[in-house]
């Protein structure tokens, strides 16, 4: 009886035994299969594979599993205006251009740099109001026009009286601050151009690309639909004795508006140095009427209209 019980016993502490390491090499076996597992095999370190896994889905997973380990890949998540859905076009576009950094990357793809202009067009939301973005990918239709227009007097513009239009926020933010100009430094802006419909610009683009090509027209006015003055929020501002020209620049008016014109929710839309981002060659006159929070930001942070909406506020 002893002998039975004792080998009963030893049965016992087998099967425990047994128990035991078939859980935990089940266990086992089931970890190879997480994908935790998987891609720390297969060479990521612990704390990316931890970035994957929060930040990813199963098919991205799997795209890491079957590519080589890239760091930039993993790097790419730090980036602080990084968008999940644009994650595959940031990756073809690193490979195609290696010289550039990651902060670049990010932003041409938000931007879309990756295609072409006028390659790819949408229709622009005009719900957004005072924040639209109109340029080459993002298109007015022929049959908008805003309904507040009002007109701007001739001891603020050029043309016969009445030519001048802009819509009513547009104007009340310009008197704001051309009386300030006025009253601070006795400077004197005048408006060479502001509100344009869909059928006027078509008309001032086909005449540059009758005369100069296409691909000047292209750098120097806005295909119809893409042109700002549309929106109405869109004024060129210079000073009488000069128009738009770049000498513009080299005045004190100029540097005034530089400074100030955030203030009362203007930006230079089009500044130096950002020529491959907006599309357009540098123009000291053009301003464009976004808000005075919006333009204060811009104007703290250097940055373009197109880099504000798709780093801080993201487009579907």
């Amino acid at each position: 009886i002893k002998k039975q019980v004792y080998y009963i016993l030893i049965g016992i502490v087998l099967i425990i035994m047994a128990s035991i390491f078939g859980n935990y090499k089940y266990k086992e076996y089931k970890y190879h299969q997480t994908y935790e597992y998987k891609l720390l095999n297969h060479g990521y370190k612990g704390e990316d594979v931890t970035k994957i896994l929060n930040n990813f889905s199963e098919k991205e997973y799997n795209y890491f599993l079957n590519n080589d380990v890239n760091e930039n890949y993993i790097k790419l998540l730090d980036e602080k205006y990084f968008l999940k859905k644009n994650f595959y076009k940031y990756i073809e576009y690193m490979n195609n251009n290696k010289k550039l950094d990651l902060t670049s990357v990010v932003r041409n793809i938000n931007i879309h740099l990756d295609k072409n202009f006028y390659e790819e067009e949408f229709n622009t939301d005009v719900s957004k109001d005072t924040s639209m973005l109109v340029n080459k990918y993002y298109l007015l239709g022929s049959d908008y026009a805003p309904s507040d227009l009002v007109t701007i007097s001739q001891t603020y513009s050029w043309g016969d009286a009445g030519s001048q239009k802009t819509r009513k926020v547009t104007y009340d933010a310009f008197l704001e601050m051309w009386n300030a100009a006025q009253e601070e430094q006795g400077y004197y802006l005048m408006v060479s151009s502001s509100y344009r419909s869909y059928q006027e610009q078509e008309i001032v683009y086909n005449n540059y690309k009758k005369t100069r090509g296409q691909k000047y027209a292209d750098s120097i006015a806005a295909r119809p639909g893409a042109s700002e003055h549309q929106t109405g929020f869109a004024l060129d501002v210079s000073r009488l004795d000069i128009g738009l020209t770049e000498y513009f620049e080299n005045t004190y008016e100029f540097e005034y508006l530089i400074n100030n014109a955030h203030k009362y929710g203007f930006i230079l839309r089009y500044p130096k140095g950002k020529e491959n981002i907006t599309g357009y060659s540098y123009e000291p006159w053009h301003f464009r009427f976004v808000g005075k929070e919006i333009a204060t930001f811009i104007y703290n942070n250097n940055l373009t209209l197109e880099e504000y909406i798709y780093q801080y506020v993201e487009l579907n």
